[in-house]
């Protein structure tokens, strides 16, 4: 909502720059000059499908579909309650502490191993890079965690 202010407030203020982003952004996809004029100057004359178009093409963002809010909030709660699962399935099934912990670090990298390859695979970046970002990016996060519990603690 911030950024979609900003932009209506540039449209009104800086015209001629947002215009010359519009025409920017076309000739990033081999659109012409004489091509894109006329789009830029339809645009102009239409400040809402102006705007949308620069929080699209621009901003890379669009207007969230409040029918899918339910559906958003169901599947993070979801990943969440997955998520935070995977780290304390070896200690339902581990009595001893020490080996639980053990497992549970082993899992858990694993675990995000897996979640960072299919991040990457099926967001068409490099599957093995993101794995590895995604398990060291959870590893320094765990041990963040577990520092700060040491620490309060005592």
């Amino acid at each position: 909502m911030r950024e979609l202010k900003r932009e209506e407030e540039e449209i009104i203020s800086v015209p001629d720059t947002e215009a010359a982003e519009i025409a920017e952004i076309l000739s990033e996809y081999g659109i012409q000059p004489h091509e894109y004029s006329p789009v830029v100057n339809a645009l102009r004359k239409n400040p809402q499908a102006w705007l949308d178009f620069m929080m699209k093409f621009e901003l890379g963002l669009e207007k969230p579909d409040p029918r899918r809010a339910l559906q958003s909030a169901f599947t993070i709660a979801i990943a969440y309650i997955l998520g935070g699962f995977v780290p304390l399935v070896p200690y339902m099934l581990i009595p001893i502490a020490r080996q639980a912990v053990v497992a549970s670090v082993v899992v858990t990298i694993l675990a995000l191993l897996i979640f960072g390859f299919a991040k990457g695979y099926f967001t068409g970046n490099r599957p093995f890079r993101s794995a590895f970002e995604t398990a060291l990016i959870g590893a320094v996060a765990s041990a963040a965690a577990f520092g700060l519990a040491k620490a309060v603690q005592g």
